[in-house]
């Protein structure tokens, strides 16, 4: 029995094939996706064509690898972008390009909204999170202020998730995961907030799709795909949901109180709870979950290009690097960083290494000076969860560190808690087949959920456990400390960015 899952990304589509009694990877495929050229500075927009050609291609890809062994694929989910709008007009037709993620376009709006409701404490309390510049509540007031012919003629307005499931089946609705980071929904109750809709337009709420609530299965793949893929019959379409909530679930996050570090671009922490956890201070979001949950999640914002700065300006790979900071003492002789972005909730910023003298600036401290800013920031938010009542006992290392021992140690020191890797790294991909998994058996009558699901079909490296040292815990949080007062010294007063 097989399961097919999908992680459209921004610059590709992956699509893999899932085995579920091996719970191995019997076929795997990616196809890119561009960017649009030529826009002003600050904005990036994508054809959303080009993620249905993707996702075709990447499947039929898959199944030519497994020839009549296609027809064992009985579900299938996705997992897409968050963030960004497919527009369509009373003819179903895409009206213009959809913005995506890192969008830096609707300033101006962000502001209106922000005065308006009280600034990101005022939003945080209505909706459970404050708006961002790159989600669809600002993005859709700039589209009524800047393309107000184009906002005329709108019918159906879809997140790209919501828009390649609604290729897939015909059906339209909205998945809670993806509509939590809007801006525009509560995640304590799970309805869109009107008055935050009606702020934008009084007829916005007759264009949103209506709300998926806890059902995981969306309906069957239409009949032209499946007769375009060669299939012998119809195959079930969960909901899925966005590529973080896809790739906690790839990485076994299933149940309350599992934790995941993902070290991609930018550094992210989740953790899945099954409250939802407002943060006052706005530090740590809460969406909800593709597992009927919440979803804490805190980012380092471009913490990751920290990191290349060093690797470039000495001319070292990933692993040299890491070599050079293992050769260095715990604390990197009194050098101290903050990585490039910390504290900010923008992309771009800028950082600093504290506490250099004549003896501590070598290549060495440089190197675990970055590496240890970017851990202890991460475990910052980390830690802020557990502030908000989010405990965890365990921590799951993915991304581009996840083959490194010396980044899941440090990880496990300055958390305080257990860090392990997974054998089968697929991210969202496997969290989307994982989702279409639960899904048929919940059709079929068999009521498996989803930390049963993960548990059989993610697999811990046993060889990859990193236990805490009780002293460099604590070495650690008091470097926390000190990480945090100069971030909020130095940004506070304007003397960094």
């Amino acid at each position: 029995m097989y399961f097919l899952g999908i992680e459209s990304a921004a610059r590709a589509t992956k699509a893999i094939v899932v085995d579920l009694e091996s719970a191995s990877v019997v076929a795997s495929a990616t196809s890119p996706h561009s960017l649009i050229d030529g826009l002003p500075a600050g904005h990036l927009e994508q054809e959303p064509a080009e993620w249905i050609e993707a996702l075709d291609l990447s499947v039929k890809s898959c199944l030519e690898q497994l020839g009549t062994r296609r027809n064992d694929i009985v579900a299938m989910a996705v997992g897409a972008q968050s963030k960004g709008f497919v527009v369509l007009d009373s003819e179903n037709q895409i009206i213009r390009p959809s913005k995506i993620a890192g969008d830096q376009s609707s300033v101006k709006q962000l502001d209106q909204f922000n005065r308006e409701f009280g600034g990101p404490p005022g939003l945080s309390e209505l909706t459970g999170n404050a708006l961002e510049i790159d989600g669809l509540a600002a993005q859709l007031l700039w589209l009524k202020e800047r393309e107000p012919y184009n906002f005329q003629k709108v019918a159906s307005i879809m997140q790209p998730h919501d828009f390649l499931n609604y290729w897939l089946t015909g059906v339209r609705r909205a998945e809670m995961g993806d509509a939590s980071r809007t801006g525009l929904l509560d995640v304590k109750t799970g309805n869109w907030h009107e008055m935050l809709v009606d702020f934008i337009d009084p007829t916005l709420s007759d264009k949103l799709l209506p709300l998926g609530g806890d059902a995981s299965i969306l309906g069957s793949l239409r009949k032209e795909i499946v007769e375009s893929w060669g299939l012998s019959r119809e195959i079930l379409v969960s909901a899925g949901s966005g590529r973080e909530m896809m790739s906690a679930l790839g990485s076994g996050s299933s149940h309350s109180g599992s934790a995941v570090i993902d070290l991609g671009y930018t550094g992210a922490v989740w953790g899945l709870s099954d409250q939802p956890h407002t943060d006052p201070r706005n530090e740590v979001s809460m969406w909800c979950d593709a597992t009927h949950q919440w979803l804490a999640h805190f980012e380092e914002d471009r913490a990751v290009a920290s990191l290349e700065m060093i690797q470039e300006h000495y001319g070292w790979n990933g692993q040299q690097m890491e070599a050079a900071a293992a050769s260095a003492p715990v604390g990197s002789d009194g050098l101290l960083s903050l990585p490039i972005g910390h504290g900010t909730r923008h992309q771009g910023g800028e950082g600093m290494f504290y506490g250099i003298t004549t003896t501590n600036f070598t290549p060495a401290n440089m190197a675990r000076a970055s590496l240890e800013g970017i851990a202890v920031g991460l475990a910052y938010g980390f830690h802020r969860m557990s502030e908000l009542g989010i405990d965890f006992q365990a921590v799951c290392v993915t991304g581009n560190g996840v083959g490194s021992q010396f980044w899941r140690q440090l990880l496990a020191d300055v958390c305080g808690v257990q860090t392990y890797a997974i054998k089968n790294q697929e991210g969202a991909a496997l969290g989307a087949a994982i989702h279409a998994a639960v899904a048929y058996f919940q059709q079929t009558g068999e009521s498996l959920s989803f930390s049963e699901m993960a548990a059989y079909a993610v697999i811990a490296d046993e060889e990859t456990w990193c236990t805490p040292h009780d002293d460099r815990h604590a070495f650690y949080l008091d470097q926390l400390s000190k990480q945090q007062y100069l971030a909020e010294t130095l940004i506070g007063s304007g003397f960094l960015v």
